[in-house]
């Protein structure tokens, strides 16, 4: 077992150290979170389950991702590293485990990006040709293009220059999305300003109630974003995980008004015309309230696309690194700039938005390819991490920090939290879907099947490292704590 007081000297690495404070890492998780799509991308479906009662649903949601926040919480005070859950899990579980877990995160932030450029590009062009008939439909695939190297370029540039963006066009998209739910209070449809939507007695029906709650945790996701930044944060055992609450407490607090007033705005005796709105339940109540500018809340939901393609690209650029430097991915992905940036990884991540992007609106169109693997691949890969996270943390108080260990905190919170994720999982199968009359169409309903193989390929993939004696990656696992080789071989013996 590793002396805790050794964890305690600054871990080597390549990075710029210092460059983020508490409101840069913050802005780094919230816009991860992605406030402007969270409202207003997923306002009809949330709806559906939970009718007037969607705010409820998300209270009890952030509840429940708090509970989630406190295991990452638990690890990053005392291992602050660019390998995010690749570090803690190796540390708690083994470093094989660590690298399923990444394993399982590459279906999240790394993927995500190229999806968000094209689907918004879809709708400014559908905007487009509904307001003024100009007729691109062709734009989802010029975001994509020009999103993913700009969005390269200023990760090379530094973290400083990303932390700027993030802050100014985070803060813009959640100012204009809450004029829009203010404007609802202020001009309320049927029913009037209520708190209906708080009365549990206005719950349609408890299992479409439970999915929302579900649905609601995975919305939410992304607030896990600061901890990979560690490194590059100013006291990052301090800094990260304030960031990590801050962001859940503020997205949270956030979407529950939001949903409110966009309720509120088409009248709370009326839910079912958010229901069958024919454009999304933001864009329409900005059509009937802002009159001629309306096409604030595309200005939003750009400022939305581009925070959170860059929140989700430095996460997956910094796991690369740490991978990289670790030994268990090509060492490659470690090189780093004259900036201090992981300029490889930067690369890999440039070329997989690129790809992911351009060939599921291929495949599916922009609009079902990002509903496919920002809604439910990596809603599903990441829930998988969150589980196993939630079993490291256990594990790594009861084996390393017993005199620490808080039943609450270390146990209670871990299993709560896991059986929510459980269920979400479970009820994306086909067969336990149907009882909850909420069953995904194609190509939907391969997302669990995506997930599943692309699990057993990581298990190949440590089968083979195995068979080529290639276990070097897993004394090296550690360097992603900056503990020494004889603190390791303890650690992991």
């Amino acid at each position: 077992m590793a002396n805790p007081t050794q964890l305690e000297v600054p871990i080597e690495t390549g990075l710029k150290r210092d460059s983020l404070g508490l409101l840069g890492a913050t802005m780094q998780a919230i816009t991860h979170i992605a406030p402007a799509i969270a409202a207003l991308f997923f306002t009809q479906f949330i709806v559906s389950l939970a009718g007037v009662t969607a705010p409820l649903a998300y209270i009890i949601a952030v509840v429940v991702v708090l509970m989630l926040g406190n295991t990452l919480v638990q690890f990053s005070k005392h291992l602050p590293s660019a390998g995010g859950y690749y570090t803690y899990v190796s540390r708690a579980l083994g470093p094989r485990f660590g690298f399923i877990t990444s394993w399982m995160y590459i279906l999240y932030s790394p993927l995500s990006g190229g999806a968000i450029y094209g689907f918004f590009g879809f709708i400014l062009a559908g905007e487009l040709k509904s307001n003024y008939n100009i007729d691109l439909p062709w734009l989802w695939w010029v975001f994509i293009v020009v999103g993913a190297p700009l969005i390269a370029f200023l990760q090379y540039r530094g973290i400083e220059i990303s932390a700027r963006a993030l802050v100014i066009t985070g803060g813009l998209e959640m100012v204009i999305v809450l004029s829009l739910a203010l404007t609802g209070f202020f001009n309320p449809g049927p029913g009037g300003f209520s708190f209906a939507v708080f009365n549990p007695g206005n719950i349609p029906a408890l299992s479409g109630f439970a999915l929302a709650i579900v649905l609601g945790v995975q919305g939410l996701t992304g607030w896990e974003a600061a901890a990979p930044l560690a490194e590059e944060t100013k006291d990052p055992k301090r800094n990260t995980p304030r960031s990590v609450m801050l962001s859940i407490i503020i997205l949270g607090a956030f979407l529950v008004f939001t949903f409110w007033g966009i309720i509120t705005g088409f009248g709370v005796n009326n839910i079912d015309a958010i229901v069958k709105s024919a454009e999304l339940p933001g864009l329409a109540l900005a059509h009937k309230d802002w009159g001629p500018v309306w096409w604030f809340i595309l200005v939003a939901f750009a400022s939305s696309v581009f925070a959170v393609c860059l929140a989700t690209a430095n996460v997956g650029t910094r796991m690369w690194y740490g991978m990289g430097r670790s030994g268990s991915f090509p060492r490659w992905f470690s090189k780093v700039s004259r900036y201090k940036t992981p300029v490889n990884a930067i690369i890999a991540q440039m070329c997989l938005a690129l790809g992911s992007g351009l060939l599921g609106g291929l495949l599916w169109g922009s609009q079902t390819a990002f509903f496919f693997i920002d809604g439910l691949i990596l809603v599903l890969g990441v829930a998988f991490v969150y589980v196993v996270a939630n079993i490291a943390v256990t594990f790594y108080y009861l084996r390393e920090r017993r005199s620490e260990f808080n039943v609450l905190l270390h146990l209670v919170f871990p299993v709560v939290s896991t059986l929510v994720l459980l269920f979400a999982i479970l009820v994306s199968f086909q067969p336990v879907c149907q009882n909850y009359g909420t069953c995904p169409v194609e190509p939907y309903s391969y997302a669990p099947l995506v997930d599943g193989l692309w699990l057993l390929i990581g298990v190949g993939v440590l089968l083979y490292y195995n068979s080529q004696k290639r276990e070097d990656w897993i004394r090296n696992a550690g360097a992603a704590l900056g503990e020494s080789e004889a603190e390791l071989a303890k650690a992991t013996s």
